[in-house]
């Protein structure tokens, strides 16, 4: 069960990951909560404009972290009224920002689904700072789906995004992000030239969040490399400057990442301060992730200063876990309760612990593990009762203490009605929210389908536009090659009256050949150049299916494809009805055609 500390960093830290950089971009929240109060009421009497989609953006940017409901309710406004106007850039940011949301309630599908359909508007809207800001966000949902090579490209492209608008902050966290994702790949070395590049850049912009961010960075690679004594003191310097700046969430996690160090360090009565210290924190704000991780390492704690409770916390930890959707959490804490019983000479149940661990881990729970979680509830239910009905009979024999119990009784009841009456609120509120919610998708949906059925009607329309085009033309070419066919029959009429003259026989002859070969073929080309544009596929897709046309096979059936008939091919190609009718047959066998009927529709549909 033994693991070197830089496997025990390398098993947990996807786990860190989600934890630590959900705090990234929010800080302050406290000290500006009025001024987004005022806001809100600010915003509810605001016209349908961009100046309204602004405000509805800072709000949900400002509430995506803590608030995830409400949240979404200001970016689903702020997309539907941009979408009503026109407006490309808050399209943009009201889809990135979504996906910022769906990250931080850990459902990364839908993050990286809204992510996706924002990269188009913000690319349009040609913002590079928030395109930055995007490629940062895509590069963590990447990460967290495992997607490694991708995450790379998208922090380095923030990188060079960041850079040139001199986005510091942005700039600075992908380069603490490509570090963190080397480490976890386990190629410390680099990561900690990457972290070291981001302190220098955060010390030059004196930004302290963006410092104190690069030091426990650097922190987490020391304690990679097997350095927990350098590790303590960068994250220790990390948490001075986030408790100066009353940083709440950053506070926990520094004193979470202090506390697991100073378990492997084995001085457990430290750690154990620290993170009840981070699991208050965690609750303030109900960050379910970091709680489950802090209370894993407090077990840990607890368990060896030989303290009992530290199982019992461990499992009740794990019932938490199990109603997080998130298989890298809940594998963390199984294999934190095999490591715990371990210690404690418990391999029967270590061995149970880590067998789970290594099921969940390849997506094999089988019935037999059902079962045995089955038993262990039962069990767990049956020692509960039994200690309730110890504690009634102490109780009976305590008649003395009888009016004081009733009286706490009472109070217990009051406080629970009054709990009841909160959470009935809170639950119609949150149900209301949810309704508008629905209802708000409901409207951008039918945005979109008649978007696009407009556009489709648009295309329709050029298209039937350029075949009228396409069919003039062909009409014009039939006129003017009857023309020239008529001056060709008089230009001969007239050689046949004038043989005793040879010289003007011969430029007779001479004006004909021209206008054959010349004048026809300028005038093809001005219809084949027209055809191209329109069917601009026609030609590769005929070769595609029969390379070995000739010219006048392909002409035939570019004509065929505008549906026209025999004798008006004919008369465009200056053929015969019969020659034009031999070169339909060659045409059918060689697409492997069974009767003429079906050419005409088989090249119409090319």
């Amino acid at each position: 069960m033994k693991k070197t500390v830089t496997e025990q960093y390398r098993f947990s830290y996807p786990v860190f990951i989600m934890l630590s950089f959900l705090l990234l971009f929010h800080t302050g929240i406290a000290e500006a909560e009025n001024n987004f109060s005022k806001l809100e009421k600010k915003v509810m009497e605001m016209a349908d404009d961009t100046a309204k989609v602004n405000i509805l953006l800072k709000l949900g940017e400002h509430y995506c972290s803590f608030d995830n409901d409400k949240a979404l309710m200001f970016l689903q406004e702020a997309y539907t009224i941009s979408l009503a106007n026109d407006y490309t850039e808050g399209i943009g940011k009201s889809l990135m920002w979504q996906g910022r949301v769906y990250y931080y309630k850990s459902n990364f599908s839908l993050s990286n689904k809204y992510l996706d359909k924002a990269k188009k508007p913000l690319e349009a809207a040609a913002d590079s700072g928030t395109l930055a800001f995007w490629h940062l966000a895509k590069a963590f949902s990447l990460r967290t789906s495992g997607d490694y090579v991708g995450a790379v490209e998208m922090f380095k492209k923030g990188i060079e995004l960041s850079r040139q608008t001199g986005k510091i902050t942005t700039m600075t966290t992908c380069y603490l992000e490509m570090g963190i994702t080397l480490l976890e790949r386990g190629d410390a070395h680099k990561a900690m030239n990457y972290f070291k590049e981001g302190l220098a850049i955060a010390k030059d912009a004196g930004n302290k969040v963006v410092i104190a961010n690069a030091l426990t960075s650097i922190a987490g690679a020391h304690k990679a490399k097997g350095s927990p004594d350098s590790a303590l003191i960068y994250y220790r310097q990390a948490l001075k400057i986030r408790t100066a700046l009353k940083m709440d969430r950053h506070i926990a996690s520094s004193e979470m990442s202090i506390g697991e160090l100073l378990i492997e360090m084995g001085r457990y009565a430290q750690a154990e301060q620290s993170l009840k210290h981070a699991i208050s924190l965690f609750k303030k704000f109900d960050e379910k992730t970091g709680i489950v991780v802090t209370n894993m390492s407090l077990a840990n704690a607890m368990n060896r200063q030989g303290k009992p409770e530290g199982i019992e916390l461990a499992k009740q930890t794990l019932q938490v876990a199990k109603n997080i959707d998130n298989p890298n959490l809940l594998s963390f804490v199984y294999e934190k309760l095999s490591d715990i019983y371990a210690f404690n000479h418990g391999y029967q149940k270590a061995f149970e612990y880590q067998k789970k661990y290594d099921v969940l881990k390849d997506s094999l729970f089988t019935s037999k593990k059902e079962r045995m979680l089955a038993e262990v509830e039962a069990k767990f239910q049956s020692e509960k009762k039994d200690r309730d009905i110890a504690l009634l009979k102490e109780r009976a024999k305590v008649e003395r203490n009888r009016n004081i119990m009733l009286i706490v009784l009472l109070v217990v009841f009051l406080i629970v009605i009054f709990l009841l009456i909160i959470m009935f609120r809170y639950k119609s509120t949150a149900f209301k929210r949810q309704q508008k919610l629905l209802e708000q998708e409901k409207i951008i949906h039918a945005q979109e389908n008649e978007i696009a059925e407009k556009e489709k009607q648009l295309l329709k329309e050029q298209l039937e536009s350029k075949n009228r085009e396409l069919a003039s033309k062909a009409l014009e070419m039939i006129r003017m090659n009857e023309t020239i066919s008529g001056i060709i029959e008089k230009l001969e009429g007239f050689n046949s009256s004038a043989d005793t003259n040879p010289k003007m026989v011969k430029n007779t002859k001479e004006i004909i050949r021209d206008l054959e070969t010349h004048t026809k073929q300028n005038i093809w080309n001005e219809f084949d150049k027209i055809f191209k544009n329109i069917h601009s596929e026609f030609y590769a897709r005929l070769f595609e299916t029969c390379p070995d046309l000739t010219s006048t096979e392909i002409k035939t059936a570019a004509l065929l494809k505008l549906n026209l008939t025999t004798k008006e091919i004919a008369a465009i190609t200056f053929k015969s009805e019969g020659g034009i009718k031999t070169t339909r047959y060659r045409l059918r066998k060689k697409l492997g055609l069974s009767g003429d009927d079906n050419l005409v529709p088989f090249l119409m549909q090319i």
